[in-house]
């Protein structure tokens, strides 16, 4: 343990406006001589990539996404999950998780929903403070991202909201309040964008008057990448590590602004002294950062993820279909398949994450296609035929390649990549290693001997095509390039003239394309030369390359589902289309998937419809007044490592389909409440300014009081079983309120239910929502048998933030305890007075 009081001490004022800084992009800076290890960070929150370069880190075990588990309800599920990242930060050598995202689902478009809990505060809450102490029972320390209102990413460097105080309060900062309030948070990150006028990373209302005056919060408040703008600021306000390295802010200009007497030495005595309070509770003088990182597969944690993935896959519809006498679609019968169509783009890659900063390399790819061959295909005892068709492409890009179409310079699969330090291409060879995929990336990191200020590289091997004719070619890049075919040159940008694009975090080139003439199974050499850019401390090329399309893909894929007993169609996005960096400009569908969906279900009413999305998207297929709508639709979101068992456990009824949706899933996108107030305005001189201007009415409150109709309601989800809810008994006493109620299993398999418990006030003197989520409980009950759920409503059930008093306000009165299984499906109200 280190004696805080000693180290400090021993610091210089140097030091300590160093030590507030990264040594890195990972790493904070250590002072051997004070005792003072450094800290190592790394992102989440579905996984742990490590420093890693080239390929994106070492592989490890991939978690469902954080819409997933919020589609769980289950917080003692999400405690499990983040003692398995605990431990996966610690084989990484990892002091410091990135994450929880507990940022709001505002928009179904935003680039990071997928991230993300839920629309309601109360549910993401209480899964982040669950997944906050899973984690830090590791000695592994959270930073509960990103503080507050980063909910978008346009313009989300500099983009002002502005928000409401009781918004603010009873909305967007709930969740962080209850992962430091009930998971003892020791690490906030704080936001890029303005609050009401003031950068979050340097505004003392957020830092120091809520979050440590008011909640009591005793961490450490780290910036997100880049994030800080002014010490002076960023210091009083109680920012305490500017990531990453270089120092931009902090570091001299720090020690001049307490020199000048701008910030006293205190108050950085003070950001130093958290800094090494972290470094005690990670035990980071024991648990040397510079550990090589390990991947480890361990099949107790497959099997976690597996159950995490299902219990977070939404069964949205199972109707009665005649062609199976008026029996739902699902579960299908194994016994008697004997032909099975797998469709769609995403039913034969690995769609399980999104992308950006939440992406990482995972320990291997299963895809629905691997999965249920494997259990129903030829070799196994159902002895089905399976069928694959894509039906339709959905690159956003040209496809990025993979390692069974690329081969070193020695015969390996991938590609050779050679490192050069300086930016010219002239340089000294001082590293040589693979690169599994046509994309590389470095997050600061670099292999040992290549300066990560500036390097250059050389990229060679041979692509193996798969079949005849014109091929496209395209290059996204952060700095100057050239790339040869065969000897000659195909497409470069050696100057960095191309526009900068959304890819890469905005610092990627627009995608310079070039058409390439193949022959299937005859190697074409490729020679890349490319360098990072002076510009930012992040690197990355990515090359695509689209084979030629046949004209009757959908055709066959239709052709197939006709022909078998069942289809399955797998439709959604990737993490091309949902990602750090940008937002989404539309719910539908990429590319001609609705179309695929319509004519596969014509063709076959025996069609299950599989939406691997991370967030809503249109579904007018779904219509159930529609008589060509799909009768069966399940959505996984973005499920992890385990995504496709889990499907198959699903569709062939091993596992209930546990979730229910954290999000609304709205008809059209012009019905969401933010719709007219998602892009900032620039009406005044300077940055965007993003209104929130429906206030309270977010997600569900919002369809309710507008009495919007929506596709899917917040909380729906079907099981395969089911139940009955008894007559619920209520206990009410000092300001709280215990609800029990009974659910009986009535069918011959256990039924999944989750019991919600809105609160209505009877006759509300100020303007509120109708219904507000404040409790819930799930459950699993076994055939004939009765269990009770049991909702706890302690009094921040009933306040509101009162802005006038700035304070919160219980308000006496009465109150229906609404019971319901989703916001539009009630079963039972209870009248309670709260005095």
């Amino acid at each position: 343990m280190i004696d805080i009081d000693a180290a400090l001490s021993a610091l210089s004022l140097t030091d300590k406006c160093r030590i507030v800084t990264g040594k890195n992009t990972w790493r904070t800076v250590a002072f051997p001589e004070a005792g003072i290890p450094a800290i190592k960070m790394s992102d989440g929150p579905n996984g742990i990539r490590g420093e890693g370069h080239g390929g994106g880190g070492t592989p490890g075990v991939v978690v469902p996404a954080g819409i997933t588990l919020g589609a769980t309800w289950d917080v003692e599920l999400l405690g499990e999950i983040g003692s398995l990242l605990g431990i996966e930060a610690r084989r990484k050598g990892a002091h410091v998780l990135l994450g929880p995202n507990v940022n709001l689902h505002r928009t179904p478009i935003g680039g990071r929903t997928f991230e993300c809990y839920s629309e309601d505060p109360e549910l993401s809450g209480a899964l982040a403070a669950s997944y906050v102490q899973g984690v830090q029972s590791h000695d592994v320390a959270v930073t509960v991202k990103h503080f507050v209102c980063n909910d978008t990413e346009i313009e989300r460097m500099s983009v002002d909201v502005q928000i409401d105080d009781r918004s603010l309060r009873e909305l967007y900062l709930r969740p962080f309040e209850r992962a430091v309030k009930e998971g003892g948070a020791w690490g906030i990150m704080s936001a890029y964008n303005k609050l009401n006028g003031e950068h979050a990373a340097q505004h003392r209302g957020l830092l120091t008057d809520i979050l440590r005056t008011e909640w009591g919060f005793d961490g450490f408040v780290v910036s997100d990448w880049f994030g800080v703008h002014e010490a002076v600021s960023a210091a009083n306000a109680g920012l305490n590590i500017e990531m990453p390295a270089p120092v931009r802010v902090y570091g001299k200009k720090l020690e001049d602004a307490v020199e000048r007497g701008d910030v006293t030495e205190a108050q950085v005595d003070l950001l130093v002294r958290d800094i090494l309070v972290l470094a005690n509770r990670v035990k980071a003088d024991e648990r040397d950062a510079n550990v090589e990182e390990e991947s480890v597969d361990e099949p107790n944690e497959r099997a976690l993820t597996r159950r995490a993935a299902t219990a977070g896959t939404v069964l949205l519809r199972n109707d009665p279909v005649a062609a199976l006498a008026n029996s739902p679609v699902l579960p299908l019968d194994a016994s008697s398949l004997t032909r099975v169509a797998v469709l769609g783009p995403n039913a034969t890659i690995d769609r399980s994450m999104g992308g950006g900063s939440a992406s990482l390399v995972p320990l291997g790819h299963r895809t629905l296609l691997d999965a249920l061959t494997d259990r129903i295909g030829p070799d196994s005892p159902t002895g089905a035929s399976v069928i694959f068709e894509p039906g339709v492409r959905i690159d956003r890009l040209t496809p990025v390649v993979l390692k069974s179409q690329l081969r070193q310079p020695n015969g390996e699969p991938g590609l050779r990549i050679e490192y050069a330090n300086g930016r010219d291409w002239n340089g000294d060879i001082v590293v040589v290693q693979p690169a599994p995929t046509s994309m590389i990336r470095f997050f600061g990191s670099t292999p040992d001997g290549v300066d990560p200020r500036g390097f250059s590289t050389r990229i060679s091997g041979s692509f193996i095509p798969d079949s005849d004719g014109p091929h496209v070619v395209g290059i996204v890049s952060t700095g100057p390039f050239t790339m040869a075919a065969n000897g000659a040159t195909l497409v470069e940008d050696p100057l960095m003239e191309l526009p900068r694009s959304e890819e890469f975090f905005g610092y990627g080139s627009v995608e310079a394309t070039a058409t390439l003439e193949c022959t299937a199974g005859t190697p074409v050499e490729l020679d890349v030369r490319w360098a990072t850019s002076e510009v930012n401390g992040f690197a990355a090329l990515r090359v695509g390359i689209r084979s030629p399309e046949p004209a009757d893909l959908m055709d066959r894929a239709v052709a197939a589902a006709a022909a078998a007993d069942v289809a399955v169609v797998m439709v959604g996005t990737n993490d091309e289309w949902e990602t750090e960096g940008f937002d989404r400009t539309t719910m539908d569908l990429p590319g001609r998937q609705d179309e695929l969906v319509r004519r596969v279900v014509a063709a076959n009413p025996r069609t299950v419809v599989i939406v691997n999305a991370g967030s809503p998207v249109t579904m007018d297929w779904a219509d159930p007044s529609d008589p060509g709508s799909a009768a069966a639709i399940l959505t996984p979101f973005f499920a992890g490592q385990e995504q496709a068992e889990a499907l198959t456990d699903i569709l062939l009824g091993n596992a209930d389909p546990g979730g229910r949706l954290p999000i609304t899933v709205p008809v059209r996108l012009a019905d969401h409440p933010a719709y007219l107030h998602h892009r900032p305005d620039h009406d005044g001189e300077g940055n965007g300014t993003q209104r929130y201007a429906e206030g309270l009415f977010v997600g569900y409150r919002h369809y309710d009081a507008t009495d919007t109709p929506v596709r899917f309601p917040f909380g729906h989800g079907l099981s395969y079983g089911d139940a009955t809810w008894g007559d619920a008994v209520l206990d009410a006493e000092n300001r709280s309120v215990t609800v029990t109620v009974p659910i009986t299993c009535t069918s011959d398999r256990a039924a999944t239910v989750v019991v919600q418990g809105y609160v209505e006030a009877v006759a509300p003197g100020y303007m509120r929502p109708r219904l507000e989520l404040k409790a819930w409980d799930k459950l699993t009950v076994e055939p004939g048998t009765t269990v009770n759920a049991v909702l706890e409503l302690d009094p921040t059930a009933f306040r509101r933030w009162d802005t006038a008093a700035d304070d919160w306000r219980l308000e006496p009165g009465e109150y229906d305890i609404v019971l319901a299984a989703s916001a539009n499906d009630e079963r039972q109200r209870h009248r309670v007075t709260i005095s």
